[in-house]
């Protein structure tokens, strides 16, 4: 079980990276409520199978109130960043928001470990967090990752005439730089949501196990979601999508409920901080399909902050 446990780490990490990529590749049509909507509610009825293969189901309605309370709690936090998250997708670039996202989220899990519970903060963990935050300002510099369809040209020497279509070169850089630092803020708060969550989730979890859980964390965000869409009427559908949207959306779905059961599978079978590290490597796959399937541009520099960050999240996790 050791060795399924850790291969299950790994591909929650694979197709963690998988979600956020074929949520960039949807056409304008599919906004990030759509995303998440199908998300969860493609979950849901995954985990509902999954409760009922496994002769788990009765579990949910023994499990304490305390801990259906929190967990509750934990999916509207959960819910909220997920929403927050897409959005960095889609208005920044896929590499940089999971490599924001993640090592920030790492860091504050670290801290919030040693405010709330105590936890001692080892001198790897210091050094890890350093090498975030490093890698983080290394990587979302301008132009480190730029869409394929954004050309930056060199800037004319100071003091010379802007030669011809300047303005329109300058609205490129403009565009990037907005983009730059919408994906990152909304990577940020995305972190701060997932951290509050991981908290709440914890404190239930102590009358409860991560299946429940789980469930618990799709079911919530799926009933948040169909009743903010009725209210919404037609703009609860997208509008204008294409087949392969749905197709995008669906594929989506399954990875998404994959990563979540690969996710509670690895933590019931192995340590919970070797799931860590091995989860934790989801942004460079991340930063690695966006390259190949999205032709994501990358710098030399934004290689560099990019195996930075994650390999300081790598030295936090092993510290903890």
């Amino acid at each position: 079980m050791q060795l399924g446990g850790e291969a299950a780490a790994l591909l929650n990490a694979v197709f963690w990276a998988a979600t956020g990529v074929t949520a960039k590749a949807l056409g304008r049509a599919v906004r990030p409520y759509h995303i998440i909507t199908a998300h969860t509610l493609i979950a849901s009825a995954g985990f509902i199978v999954i409760l009922y293969a496994t002769g788990n189901i009765d579990r949910v309605a023994s499990t304490p109130a305390t801990s259906l309370a929190l967990f509750s709690a934990a999916a509207l936090l959960n819910t909220v960043g997920g929403f927050i998250f897409f959005t960095a997708v889609s208005s920044g670039s896929v590499g940089g928001t999971y490599t924001t996202t993640t090592g920030l989220y790492v860091l504050l899990s670290l801290v919030a470990g040693a405010v709330f519970f105590d936890e001692r903060i080892a001198p790897l963990a210091v050094a890890g967090a350093g090498a975030i935050v490093g890698g983080i300002y290394v990587l979302n510099g301008p132009g480190r990752i730029t869409s394929s369809k954004v050309k930056e040209s060199p800037a004319p020497a100071p003091g010379r005439p802007q030669p011809a279509g300047a303005p329109a070169r300058q609205a490129a850089r403009l565009f990037n730089m907005q983009r730059m630092f919408t994906g990152m803020g909304l990577g940020i708060t995305t972190a701060v949501l997932w951290t509050m969550g991981l908290l709440v989730l914890k404190w239930g979890l102590e009358g409860s196990d991560e299946l429940t859980a789980g469930f618990m964390r799709n079911a919530v965000a799926a009933l948040v979601y169909a009743g903010a869409g009725y209210f919404m009427g037609r703009k609860a559908f997208p509008q204008g999508a294409m087949r392969r949207d749905w197709l995008w959306l669906v594929l989506g779905g399954c990875f998404f409920t994959s990563s979540t059961f690969l996710w509670n599978y690895a933590i019931a079978h192995i340590e919970a901080g070797k799931t860590a590290v091995l989860a934790s490597t989801a942004p460079v796959f991340a930063v690695a399909m966006a390259v190949i399937l999205l032709r994501e541009r990358m710098s030399w520099m934004a290689v560099a902050g990019s195996g930075t960050a994650v390999g300081g999240t790598l030295m936090v996790v092993l510290a903890k």
